[in-house]
């Protein structure tokens, strides 16, 4: 599932009540694992955000179910800003639009998306947007591919290896 999908998915509790929508995800990318999963509970004028981890999530489908009540929801931790608690640059929209290079340092595009299982909280491949505006054409990575992640992405791969696994 694309992160950007699963991002503003309707979140109920073990009751069938909903309990709020998935706001954002808290990964580490070091390890391809999305360590906190945010869900914004309330109004627009007045918004409070609280974690969720793997082991409190029962099922996904359309929806996500968690393992908890209520009342253990209204018992977790609450913010008023997810930058309250998260980890500078760790969350999903920190991400995405940063700069890929090669290992030879050449621009290959930005980060697109993320593809993620939910349920096992992992990030299985880095989609990455390449080429201009009118004819984007896409790249796949796994962790395999990727060096290192910091203020940018730099792969394991030359602009030739790139070149080659490049789609439309």
């Amino acid at each position: 599932m694309k992160a950007s999908k699963f991002i503003g998915m309707t979140v109920l509790d073990n009751d069938a009540k909903e309990a709020g929508k998935i706001a954002e995800l808290e990964i580490k990318l070091k390890h391809c694992l999305v360590d906190k999963i945010w869900v914004a509970t309330g109004s627009a004028l007045n918004k409070k955000y609280f974690s969720v981890k793997e082991e409190d999530l029962d099922k996904i489908g359309d929806y996500v179910q968690l393992k908890l009540n209520g009342k253990e929801i209204d018992q977790k931790t609450k913010v008023n800003k997810l930058g309250e608690l998260a980890e500078t640059g760790s969350l999903f929209k920190d991400i995405v639009g940063k700069t890929v290079l090669t290992c030879d340092a050449m621009d290959v595009g930005k980060v697109g998306d993320m593809l993620i299982d939910p349920k096992g909280c992992l990030i299985h491949n880095v989609l990455i947007s390449t080429g201009p505006a009118f004819r984007k054409k896409h790249l796949v990575v796994s962790d395999e591919d990727v060096h290192s992640f910091g203020d940018y992405v730099i792969l394991k791969m030359s602009k030739e290896d790139v070149n080659k696994r490049i789609t439309d």
